[in-house]
């Protein structure tokens, strides 16, 4: 089944108070959920500097900075999965609210889909992906793979949902829930907004996505899993240049150098990095190609294929 997981809308001045504040604004939000909200949320809005949360219902409310603020965007709502299953959906209760403000927009959408798969062929994946020079992130079991570019209309990942949160998401041995999940931007609210509560339209859209990802997936794992159609057109999105340890390596200590210089003045850190069993396996990959870049030992690509 495709579910909403988070949905983020950018707002506008509200047109009846000069003032508003965060806790006003994920409180319009709130007033849809059921009764059940009077009984146990009043007491768990969370505070973190100028942003509001209720975790158990998945609304989460910051003022605007930067460059949103400068466009106009006074507030940013986040929405999980949490959420809409609270409110089981409700577009027009939803939409009746966004009507209070002057303006909004629909800034990132993500639908996601869960599969329980054995752990082996989920590893065998992950393990592919990286010899195949795929951003991955995380350690262990709970690794995130990533298909195309952040600044992309469509950006993609697949991760183990079982790793990520155990309590909501278990599995029995040898298993774990997989998701694969597509973040959508640059979209107009309206539009979208109207798309994704047709199960027609977002599961078209979805399957897309999965069809173009699959491609990139040498193990078949997405295709096995996920693909569900057979012929659909082809979602474009912004091409991204395989991974190379070798470069990434010297990006980071580039970008870093300076958090490099304080960490070496420090002789606990360095202690640490030099005895490997307290490193992640990722870094030891990091230290191996600067190890043999000193020697002018291996290239990165005859060793990520090797590993």
């Amino acid at each position: 089944m495709i579910f909403i997981d988070y949905m983020t809308v950018s707002l506008g001045k509200h047109i009846a108070l000069s003032h508003m504040s965060t806790l006003d604004v994920i409180d319009d939000f709130a007033s849809i959920l059921p009764k059940l909200f009077l009984d146990t949320s009043k007491e768990a809005v969370c505070s973190e500097g100028k942003s509001k949360r209720i975790s158990q219902y998945g609304i989460t409310s910051s003022e605007q900075y930067g460059t949103g603020k400068e466009r106009g965007w006074l507030f940013s709502v986040q929405l999980s999965g949490n959420y809409w299953q609270a409110i089981e959906r409700d577009k027009e209760s939803v939409l009746q609210i966004l009507s209070h403000y002057i303006t909004w927009q629909l800034s990132r959408l993500d639908l996601a889909c869960d599969v329980c798969v054995p752990l082996d062929e989920w590893q065998d994946f992950v393990q592919k992906a990286f010899n195949t020079g795929l951003h991955i992130a995380g350690a262990g079991d709970a690794i995130t793979v990533y298909y195309g570019s952040r600044i992309s209309q469509f950006y993609t990942r697949v991760y183990n949902k079982t790793a990520e949160d155990t309590r909501h998401y278990p599995a029995s041995d040898g298993f774990v829930v997989i998701r694969f999940e597509i973040e959508i931007k640059k979209v107009r609210g309206e539009l979208v907004f109207d798309h994704i509560f047709k199960h027609d339209n977002m599961t078209h859209l979805f399957n897309q996505r999965v069809m173009r990802t699959s491609m990139c997936d040498s193990s078949g794992f997405i295709a096995q899993h996920f693909q569900k159609l057979d012929n659909t057109e082809k979602i474009q999105t912004v091409k991204r240049e395989l991974g190379n340890l070798e470069s990434s390596v010297d990006y980071v200590m580039n970008t870093y150098k300076d958090y490099f210089t304080a960490g070496m003045q420090s002789q606990s850190v360095v202690d640490r990095f030099l005895n490997n069993n307290e490193i992640s396996a990722k870094s030891k990959k990091i230290l191996a190609v600067m190890d043999a870049k000193e020697e002018g030992g291996y290239s990165t690509d005859e060793h990520t294929a090797n590993n």
